[in-house]
């Protein structure tokens, strides 16, 4: 009765402790990746409510990525607290055995991985899609939060320089772009009219008047085409701005299910760098969700460690390994996109990184 007893109130603490860790990361990540997007959004005069549905549609992905690093936290502060307060000096005079102490510890990390891995898998997805489709929306409607006033925009296919921008107007246009066959072009207009896309494909187009283009030969550039317009639209392809944007699915909208479905077609047909990519976002699936567990595996024989100021001294060690956890993470992610890394491995690292760290306190606590 008394181990059940303990086991409850042990549970209790560190889900009270999650909870506060997780609103703290939630609030941060919340201003850091929606309230200053949402900002910039309602500045250009989007509508109100659209910009409502984006920040909800982000919630998914903001309470995924919280979750770990709020067990995280929350043990390093709640296991701090229960050394602080003498208490578990008092559960081990008691008979009680620290190895007991830790199971109700290790079971609310498998439950938070559980609930994370549920947000990540199926939430996530659909938040994903919907997300992304108002954003082209938004764009669409609201061609002001691409083109802004004497600005110069870049994406992947064009650089964009403005003149003022007023009512759909704007004064003064230079686009330099490069072509299907890798001809670079300078193209310049007096004003153009920004014009809404009927399709998804395209963001919107702007049609020019009186304008002059330049087309340089790629293969010699003392070679090149003047073309002169009473009239021309210049389309911005939605694929060239929202990278994420390739008129399908992509692996990010996927739940694991369907990611292992597509794994399966195998390297040769997906191409190697989209085989890769797909086997970063099904291990990513898994290795967020589950970092939890891990992280309270490291936690609790460090936060065993604090003797006095156990809530602060846990707050702020967590901090400092939240960050270099996020920067693994992100680090791997990059060179698996940007280099074609292996994306199992880049995904399960940070992992690795901390269980091994895990255990080697965990055996210096419970063997020395």
């Amino acid at each position: 009765m008394m181990r059940k007893t303990l086991f409850l109130y042990i549970a209790k603490e560190m889900l009270l402790y999650f909870f506060i860790s997780f609103l703290f990361f939630f609030l941060v990540f919340f201003v850091n990746q929606i309230l200053l997007m949402a900002e910039e959004v309602l500045s250009k005069k989007a509508p109100f409510f659209d910009v409502v549905k984006l920040i909800i549609f982000a919630l998914p992905s903001i309470i995924a990525t919280s979750a770990p690093f709020a067990a995280l936290v929350g043990t390093l502060m709640g296991v701090g607290r229960l050394v602080s307060d003498r208490e578990i000096l008092s559960m081990n005079t008691l008979g009680v055995s620290m190895r007991f102490i830790m199971i109700p510890v290790l079971c609310v990390g498998m439950l938070i991985s559980l609930v994370s891995f549920v947000t990540n898998d199926i939430l996530l997805p659909a938040g994903t899609i919907h997300f992304n489709r108002l954003y082209r929306k938004i764009l669409t409607s609201t061609p002001a939060l691409e083109l802004e006033s004497n600005s110069i925009r870049r994406n992947e296919r064009a650089i964009v320089v403005t003149g003022t921008v007023k009512d759909s107007v704007m004064d003064k246009l230079l686009v330099v772009d490069t072509d299907e066959d890798g001809n670079k072009r300078v193209i310049a207009a007096p004003g153009a009219e920004i014009v809404k896309s009927t399709t998804g494909a395209i963001l919107m187009s702007m049609k020019m008047n009186d304008s002059n283009a330049v087309i340089f030969n790629r293969k010699d550039r003392n070679q090149f085409d003047i073309v002169t317009s009473e009239e021309i639209s210049y389309n911005i392809l939605a694929k060239n701005v929202l990278p994420a944007y390739t008129g399908t699915i992509t692996p990010r909208e996927m739940s694991s299910r369907d990611l292992y479905a597509e794994l399966q077609s195998g390297e040769e047909e997906l191409g190697k760098r989209r085989f890769n990519m797909y086997k970063m976002e099904f291990n990513k699936k898994f290795s967020i969700p589950f970092g939890a567990f891990f992280f309270v595996i490291l936690a609790f024989p460090l936060a065993l460690s604090s003797k006095h100021n156990g809530q602060s001294t846990g707050f702020i060690l967590g901090l400092l390994i939240a960050v270099f956890y996020w920067s693994m993470l992100i680090g791997g992610q990059t060179l698996s996109i940007r280099l074609g890394f292996n994306g199992t491995v880049m995904m399960w690292l940070p992992n690795m990184v901390v269980l091994s760290m895990g255990v080697f306190f965990l055996g210096r606590k419970f063997f020395s």
